[in-house]
């Protein structure tokens, strides 16, 4: 080997230990901070606290205490999460022999053994995670399986224990966690699911996630459980309840190049048993739309300085707060939505349609409560169809309420209520549908309504309003 060979190699190897042994410093501060700014986030959160007992950084590792507190409705929650850090890019004792970061968190969670009982060999809740030298954040977290009785009601439960896994690289954050079923017993009744899962996908920084809470981008998730049964013991001839595929869906899109954000929602649940009556295709769609941006960050500074604070100032700083920024929130016509509202019944279908917004806002009324100034600048238009049967459904049941608490009607059996609703619910229909407040088919009911401009106008038919 030449001198220039043996020099070129002298440099490699030295840039390599000067890396090795100068970088970890540089991760270990950044993951101290990290942590730090991490707790500021946690404690501008209502109801929930992080402390930081103490954290110690030295050249090729970082650990820390921090002591997480949460507001529960039966006893508020302190739990100690242990963190330990090892830096790179040499981590010899890990799998991954070349890495910016291999971290864990624990919370043994002996607190919580007075009312739960788990394996002594486990802790309560573990995450771990690693960052390659290309940046990519692959981390895993656990919350073991654990039985036991919370109070004040000596509920029991058993939790079969919780998984999930995700990495964060560039700009895209994915995660999926699961569980097999949890279970809470009572002298009432029972209430059980299975097989519940979380599944996420963020594009943005993590940075952005963590710190800014908006930022250009897209997200979504969904939170599923296969089945849901509910019980009643204390009469037997409650029926039980049965929802196969509950799901909770949410999206949200939040650009740069617009000035507000947009939202979905969706809730729904493949099947309804009670007894053996069933509904299939239950769900709320709900759209928020145009919602500005500058309210938005507003909101989310104003929500900070809620923590630890009284329900009557809370009030006061709401009240506050809307005076403020609710002209900003108005100016760009924000919009509620129902995209679909609807159900399958053994005796036909329904949907529902309503779309809501506030449009040519430039001032705020005085006072606020200024019912005529709202309803200028409202407008709204929807439409309710369903098969003929599903609609008498839900007529004769609420026919059936307003029989019931109509004091004279209070030594009526129920027979004879249910006879009563019966006779009057087609009577009902027919005379909406001659006012042409109801459209009727061969098959099925129609009704269109729409306010714009302070008139509310039912299938087209002008409608005074009351007040």
């Amino acid at each position: 080997m030449d001198l220039s060979h043996e020099k070129t190699l002298a440099i490699i190897i030295i840039t390599i230990l000067s890396i090795g042994i100068i970088a970890p410093k540089f991760v270990g501060n950044h993951f101290a901070t990290t942590i730090q700014s991490i707790a500021n986030e946690v404690n501008s959160a209502s109801g929930y606290t992080m402390e930081i007992k103490s954290i110690n950084s030295s050249w090729f590792s970082t650990d820390a205490l921090l002591i997480m507190g949460l507001e529960s409705p039966f006893e508020d929650i302190s739990l100690e999460m242990r963190v330990n850090a090892k830096h790179g890019p040499f981590l010899l004792s890990e799998n991954k022999n070349l890495a910016w970061l291999s971290w864990t968190g624990k919370i043994d969670g002996q607190s919580l053994r007075q009312h739960l009982d788990w394996s002594k060999n486990n802790d309560f809740f573990q995450v771990k995670g690693t960052i390659s030298l290309a940046g990519k954040h692959d981390f895993h977290n656990q919350i073991t399986a654990f039985t036991g009785s919370v109070t004040p009601k000596k509920i029991k439960v058993a939790f079969s224990g919780y998984q999930g896994s995700g990495q964060h690289f560039e700009q895209e954050l994915t995660y999926h966690g699961r569980a097999s079923d949890f279970t809470a017993k009572s002298k009432t009744g029972t209430f059980s699911t299975s097989n519940i899962s979380i599944d996420l996908q963020i594009a943005a920084t993590l940075e952005q996630i963590l710190y800014n809470g908006l930022f250009d981008s897209a997200s979504s998730s969904k939170i599923n459980f296969s089945s849901v049964n509910i019980t009643n013991k204390e009469n037997k001839e409650e029926p039980i309840i049965e929802l196969t595929d509950l799901y909770v869906t949410a999206s949200s899109s939040y650009l740069d190049k617009e000035s507000h954000a947009n939202m979905q929602v969706s809730y729904g649940v493949k099947q309804v048993s009670i007894d053996e009556y069933s509904v299939q295709d239950l769900a709320l769609e709900i759209e928020v739309n145009n919602i500005n941006k500058q309210f938005l960050l507003a909101y989310r500074k104003f929500n900070q300085t809620l923590a630890n604070i009284s329900n009557e100032k809370v009030q006061e700083k709401i009240i506050s707060f809307a005076q403020d920024n609710l002209l900003i929130l108005l100016s760009t016509e924000p919009q509620i939505n129902i995209t679909s509202l609807r159900g399958t019944f053994p005796e036909g279908k329904i949907n529902g349609t309503m779309h809501t917004s506030l449009v040519d806002v430039s001032t705020l009324p005085r006072p606020i409560k200024d019912l005529e100034f709202w309803l200028a600048h409202t407008l709204i238009n929807g439409q309710i169809t369903g098969d003929k049967a599903v609609i008498e459904l839900f007529a004769k049941q609420l026919m059936k309420q307003k029989i019931q608490a109509n004091p004279q009607a209070q030594d009526m059996s129920v027979a004879e209520i249910e006879q009563m609703a019966a006779q009057q619910v087609p009577q009902i229909l027919e005379m909406l549908a001659k006012q042409g407040l109801l459209v009727t088919t061969d098959n099925h009911y129609t009704t269109d309504f729409a306010l714009k401009d302070s008139q509310f106008k039912v299938n087209k038919k002008l409608i005074p309003l009351p007040f």
